[in-house]
């Protein structure tokens, strides 16, 4: 049933509606996400009359949030070597902390090459002024693809955190016990190679001292095997309960698509000098490798890349009392740009809704690949950042998607767009 009083929400929720219907969840590089794309391509040239184009790449599978249970089985065996090897067992822990770090908590795709590859691809569409001559851009940036389904965050998202953090700190205690074991086997005559000598040592005098130690560090690791349960758990690979993406993040694409018809339709509300660059970018949950693709392919254009191009990624709007600008990608050690920072939450102010400054606590958005060229970036999005059972969820459709924050969340963005637009009439007139 359509909702009279959200005109744009309204176009923009049966556009996401449509997508999800053929669709369903849409994994970086699956043919679902393939599909997705195709949809949106034919929306923009249907609704924007514009051509647009979709450039093809690769992504590697299970090579950034979605090794993490992997890296849990890892652990698993990293527990078991430890009583034959603890150097093996070091070996194999380090390296599923340092993967973690590089490749999970900061994206470096380091090891990239040794994963498998899919084929994703961007979609993305160039609207001209109307003058004929851009002088500055505007990229309105989301991504197409959808997640796998968080399982601790779907059953639980109050203990998501705390069971995440429990695996982490199992393997950086494993890490431990392992480098204390080879230390001992060292500078000691405590011999670690073998339970049942361990327990025949034990069972002729249990007083003694290099016993009671050597069973006090068999026993240790035991209390790493939660935390590593929790890694395993971590997400499901099974396509049928993943994330369908309503809000994460066919929201924000379906809002760039209803913003740049508002302009096309009413061009006297800009300058006519504005270039509008729609984006949709695949496989951002494999570690924004979309947006890095563009910004690789496209960083010598200078009719789309320039010191006058800004790159607005929206991504995630479902939640009225949360209308964020997100500042900072933390783990990526990468700030946004401060001017439109507090352009954004100027535009959410003016939109009669409580804006709020957040830094990005985990993993990153596409802003930090436009970032890391040079381009003047923010992300914008109306989303609870606390956990959620509907962030990376299966509880990520149509059911939990809000039209009015939808509608609220087409105003803000064109109202950003817009006091864009005075501050680039206000440079030029000061320049004259």
């Amino acid at each position: 049933m359509e909702d009279n009083r959200y005109p744009h929400g309204q176009k923009m929720y049966d556009l996401i509606k449509e997508v999800i219907d053929v669709t369903g969840p849409r994994l970086p590089g699956s043919q679902e996400e393939r599909q997705g794309a195709k949809i949106i391509a034919d929306q923009i040239e249907r609704e924007l009359g514009t051509a647009a184009v979709t450039e093809k790449f690769k992504t590697p599978r299970h090579a950034c949030i979605s090794a993490i249970p992997w890296l849990g089985w890892v652990a698993f065996v990293a527990f078991c070597a430890f009583y034959l090897s603890p150097i093996a067992s070091l070996v194999l822990s380090t390296f599923c902390l340092l993967f973690a770090l590089t490749h999970i908590f900061y994206y470096s795709h380091l090891l990239d090459p040794l994963f498998p590859k899919d084929d994703s691809q961007n979609v993305y569409a160039v609207i001209p002024p109307k003058s004929g001559n851009a002088k500055y851009n505007i990229i309105l940036s989301a991504h197409m693809d959808s997640s796998w389904c968080w399982l601790h965050s779907y059953k639980n998202p109050n203990t998501m955190m705390i069971k995440t953090g429990l695996g982490v700190l199992s393997v950086v205690l494993l890490m431990i016990l392992s480098i204390v074991t080879i230390v001992l086997e060292a500078s000691t005559s405590i011999s670690f190679m073998g339970l049942s000598a361990v327990f025949n040592n034990v069972s002729s005098n249990v007083h003694d001292g290099k016993d009671i130690a050597t069973i006090v560090m068999y026993c240790l690791p035991l209390l790493c095997l939660p935390g590593f349960y929790f890694l395993t758990q971590y997400l499901s690979y099974d396509k049928k309960i993943a994330a369908p993406g309503a809000m994460d993040n066919l929201s924000g694409v379906a809002t760039s698509i209803e913003v740049v018809k508002h302009f096309q339709q009413n061009e006297e509300e800009i300058a006519k000098d504005a270039k509008f660059i729609i984006l949709g970018t695949g496989a951002e949950e494999s570690g924004l490798i979309g947006a890095m693709a563009f910004v690789k392919t496209h960083k010598d254009d200078k009719d789309l890349i320039n010191k006058n191009t800004y790159a607005l990624n929206l991504d995630s709007f479902r939640d009225m009392d949360h209308f964020n600008v997100v500042k900072k990608d933390t783990l990526q050690f990468v700030p946004f740009d401060k001017e439109l920072t507090e352009l954004s939450k100027q535009a959410i102010d003016n939109c009669g809704v409580e804006s709020h400054i957040i830094e990005n606590p985990v993993g990153g958005s596409d802003s930090t690949a436009f970032a890391k060229a040079g381009i003047k970036t923010i992300t914008i999005n109306a989303q609870d950042p606390r956990p959620t059972d509907y962030y990376h969820t299966t509880n990520d459709g149509m059911n939990n998607l809000k039209i009015d924050t939808l509608e609220k969340g087409f105003e803000v963005v064109k109202e950003l767009v817009r006091l864009i637009d005075n501050k680039y009439k206000d440079d030029a007139s000061s320049k004259n």
